[in-house]
């Protein structure tokens, strides 16, 4: 699936770096520089994605970052499972390629305005 992923995103022109595992997604955001957007799948091996997520939440620099959860567990238990973790949205497998898309790009124009919004405030802008 991640490379799927990959190939949808890099297609619209996204850069893309790939995790091949929860354990892998971790080590990221301990060294890594925050990105615009993160995609878990819930069902990764060594660590699930609502670990990673809990961790990204609790990470300096990381803690704002829109994480959208990709499944193929589409329980309402899932879901809200995944949104009080911290995730900002949740799609369940199969999915269409181009609302994928879509929602990834929502999800970075909201988090640009709300961390342009919070600079204005800080300046008095607001």
């Amino acid at each position: 699936m991640s490379h799927v992923l990959d190939f949808l995103l890099t297609r619209e022109g996204f850069s893309v770096r790939l995790a091949r595992d929860g354990r892998e997604a971790l080590r990221a955001i301990a060294e890594e520089d925050p990105c615009e957007v993160v995609i878990l799948d819930v069902m990764m091996p060594f660590a699930s994605g609502i670990q990673v997520v809990r961790s990204l939440r609790q990470t300096p620099g990381w803690s704002d970052v829109p994480v959208i959860m990709v499944s193929g567990k589409g329980a309402e238990s899932d879901v809200v499972s995944a949104l009080e973790a911290g995730a900002s949205d949740y799609l369940t497998k199969p999915f269409r390629p181009r609302e994928f898309v879509a929602r990834v790009r929502a999800q970075i124009v909201r988090s640009r305005a709300a961390a342009n919004g919070s600079a204005l405030a800080r300046d008095g802008v607001a």
